[in-house]
């Protein structure tokens, strides 16, 4: 299980859950960044997708994340 939060890369999310690139897609994330996803942590990608609102994403990730299980 991988313990997601803003140190976790957008790359070891996606490769351990795809379904959370529904998450990040309804906050602006492109396909191609499905298909060859960058090495940046969550944190960085809710500074700039998320107007800074880390918790909120991670908890969106968590929620969709847990349903797949």
């Amino acid at each position: 299980m991988l313990n997601i939060d803003g140190d976790t890369t957008v790359r070891d999310l996606l490769t351990r859950h795809p379904s959370a690139f529904e998450v990040l897609a309804s906050h602006g994330m492109c396909r191609s960044c499905r298909d060859s996803p960058p090495p940046v942590p969550l944190r960085h990608f809710a500074a700039r997708h998320c107007n800074g609102d880390l918790d909120g994403l991670v908890r969106q990730i968590v929620s969709v994340t847990r349903e797949g299980t």
